[in-house]
């Protein structure tokens, strides 16, 4: 190869790696647009008036009362078609079956679907679209579960206040070691003996 021949390799993977990046950075700006669309499909105005509806005044002030709260609210958890859906605030998880390489994590923040074995989808890869097809075709049980959440968050509540009603929530914590601790024993005798 002579020398004119290298300078127009070089250039042409200079144009190459530059239009590489430039794919990326729209796939980029697509995902996070779709992200953001999917989290406002499901926390739709009709999500969030329900939410705001209850007396959070004082509690924001908190931030470790915030993170109890929303503990007591999400995640929310849907099967569909033998599919497991965990939504959180920022994120949905997903899980196809038992094994890590059928798990998978979609961010709304950027759109980001991520597998249990830690590889990265890009919107134009066909795994990309059908697990964000899977989210979308649930968005509707989300909504659903999310407002029957909060319609009986008053409940979870004060079922909460309850047992901070108690002396000490020591004795509690205590009876449910014990009893988890047999259940343990248990279960490891019934598995030597099988």
């Amino acid at each position: 190869m002579n020398n004119s021949q290298k300078n127009i390799s070089k250039i042409s993977k200079l144009f190459s790696s530059i239009d590489n990046f430039l794919i990326e950075e729209k796939e980029q700006k697509l995902k996070a647009k779709l992200g953001k669309k999917i989290k406002d499909s499901i926390f739709t105005d009709e999500v969030l008036t329900k939410l705001n509806e209850h007396d959070f005044s004082g509690v924001a002030d908190k931030e470790e009362d915030v993170v109890i709260l929303f503990s007591t609210i999400f995640p929310i958890f849907i099967k569909d078609k033998g599919i497991i859906f965990r939504l959180y605030k920022h994120k949905v998880e997903v899980d196809l079956s038992d094994e890590m390489k059928d798990r998978y994590i979609y961010m709304f923040s950027d759109g980001r679907l991520t597998s249990g074995l830690f590889k990265c989808f890009n919107i134009s890869d066909d795994e990309y679209v059908y697990g964000i097809k899977r989210i979308i075709d649930v968005i509707p049980l989300f909504k659903a579960a999310i407002l029957d959440t909060l319609s009986n968050y008053e409940s979870i509540i004060n079922s909460n206040k309850k047992i901070d009603d108690f002396k000490s929530k020591e004795s509690v914590a205590e009876n449910n070691y014990d009893e988890l601790v047999s259940y343990l024993k248990k279960k490891k005798i019934n598995k030597v003996a099988d």
